[in-house]
């Protein structure tokens, strides 16, 4: 049932990751050089969903598991229909840059608290930046066979048209038995485990 065919998924995966966690230390380290005004954070934490913010416990959870398994995947599926590569990446870039700046300010202002806080983070977020990279190797292929049936009708040399079929059915089932599961994980992980870590160590 799991059998997903496409060889370099994990490879796909492990590459968005690399480039996505270069990307959080590259913002998380300027944001500390650099201290983001009070106007930024705000920005920031304005970003947040109000019935995230505002929710406690498992209704919390539950808030996580909506916004960061279903809304911002559906976003991501959107984008990835237009036949632009990688559009559908914004997603995690804009949910990798804003908690890096917003830890980097952390740690400028307090810094024992905002490593602490960044020790803290670290766990949920790594499964939840994951949970976003599987999806987004499984949009790649989508998007690649998209492009690539469109381009066959520009050009003369026709070059193999990629399944559509087998790109949505790969997704579906990297989705459902990888990404969802992490998803629900890391939003356990950001309610109970971080805050444990946190009190643990301050």
């Amino acid at each position: 049932m799991l059998k997903i065919h496409d060889a370099t998924y994990i490879k796909r995966t492990l590459s968005f990751l690399a480039t996505t966690l270069l990307i959080f230390i590259i913002t998380f380290i300027l944001a500390i050089i650099f201290s983001p005004s009070a106007e930024t954070i705000k920005n920031i934490f304005n970003g947040i969903p109000k019935n995230v913010a505002n929710a406690e416990g498992l209704q919390k959870v539950w808030e996580y598991i909506l916004n960061n398994g279903f809304r911002v995947p559906f976003q991501m599926l959107i984008l990835a229909i237009i036949p632009i590569p990688f559009l559908y990446y914004l997603n995690i870039i804009s949910t990798t840059i804003s908690p890096a700046i917003a830890l980097g300010f952390a740690v400028n202002f307090d810094n024992y608290k905002g490593i602490m806080l960044t020790i803290s983070a670290i766990p949920h977020f790594f499964i939840e930046i994951l949970a976003f990279c599987f999806v987004a190797s499984s949009l790649f292929k989508l998007n690649q066979s998209i492009i690539r049936k469109i381009s066959n009708l520009l050009r003369k040399n026709k070059k193999q048209n990629l399944s559509i079929k087998l790109a949505i059915t790969n997704l579906i089932k990297i989705y459902i038995f990888i990404a969802l599961p992490l998803f629900i994980v890391a939003a356990f992980v950001e309610n109970y485990l971080s805050k444990f870590i946190f009190d643990l160590l301050t």
